[in-house]
């Protein structure tokens, strides 16, 4: 019950979306789509190599992965943008602190209910990973904004 809910929590996030300005939401779009993209081939990847495992049968595993992906990562991809773009300093901060609270105690926590447990993947290599991939994120929304 508790990962059903779960599912539900992570893809209801996206109802925070709709307090963005359309013309947010068109700019950043491509950039989230990207994102989502990068973590799909990163999770199968993973999940070949057994980097993690997620709970349940093949059905539950791929939609506990896509509700992460989908839910947190999408949404919380285009609220980083929309509050950081143009100040790149304060970017890499507020990924950090994403990166950490997410490596951290979410984990933790997704890892207690079973949602989620790394066995060939660490903590550390998740935070190296992601800031890997908020570079490359900064760098391609860069591409796209050029004239």
């Amino acid at each position: 019950m508790s990962i059903n809910l779960l599912r539900i929590f992570l893809l209801t996030s996206w109802t925070s979306v709709f307090m963005l300005p359309n013309k947010s939401i068109k700019r950043f779009l491509p950039v989230t789509t990207f994102c989502t993209l990068i973590l799909a081939t990163v999770n199968f990847i993973g999940a070949h190599y057994h980097f993690f495992e997620a709970k349940g049968n093949s059905k539950s595993k791929i939609i506990n992965i896509l509700s992460l992906i989908l839910g947190f990562f999408s949404v919380g991809t285009f609220w980083t943008f929309k509050l950081t773009y143009g100040n790149f300093p304060r970017y890499l901060l507020m990924n950090l602190v994403q990166n950490v609270l997410f490596a951290f105690p979410i984990i933790t926590f997704l890892e207690k209910t079973q949602y989620l447990i790394y066995k060939k993947f660490n903590r550390y290599h998740h935070l190296a990973l992601s800031m890997t991939m908020a570079l490359i994120l900064y760098a391609y929304q860069l591409f796209i904004d050029e004239p």
